[in-house]
């Protein structure tokens, strides 16, 4: 009877091809620089990435939104759950905004984040803007 040899582990065998690649062709030095642009070490080259994540959740939660929303400016009145409000005339634009807010699951909060990344956006806009100008980095 033979004896039985031990299985090679797939992260070992990984690991020795990853360091024979390195050691014939050293990517490494090229990889790190690289990294280094990609993910820079000050705080503020983040406020392009803040902007872009908002902007995602701004889409995301519109085209949500935009399911339930009605546009239309004809004058209805009001009978939906917010008691405060029946019987009072308003925009079918308006009524539906606070049926998303009572009647849609979740409708209130997907509002809410709407609001708040649309608020993150523009600041953050306006702050990466701004170093950029005091920087000079258009240049």
């Amino acid at each position: 009877m033979s004896p039985t040899l031990p299985k090679p582990n797939l992260a070992e065998i990984a690991a020795k091809q990853g360091d024979d690649i390195d050691s014939r062709y050293h990517p490494s030095a090229a990889v790190r620089r690289q990294l280094n642009k990609v993910f820079p070490t000050h705080w503020s080259f983040l406020l392009g990435e803040i902007a872009l994540y908002s902007f995602i959740v701004l889409v995301i939660t519109g085209v949500y939104l935009t399911l339930f929303f009605d546009a239309s400016m004809a004058e209805v009145t009001y009978n939906g759950v917010y008691q405060p409000l029946r019987g009072v005339e308003m925009s079918k634009a308006f009524a539906s905004a606070l049926d998303i807010s009572f009647e849609v699951r979740g409708g209130l909060f997907v509002r809410q984040v709407h609001h708040w990344a649309a608020l993150m956006f523009a600041a953050a806009i306006m702050v990466h803007l701004a170093r950029i100008f005091f920087t000079g980095a258009f240049r």
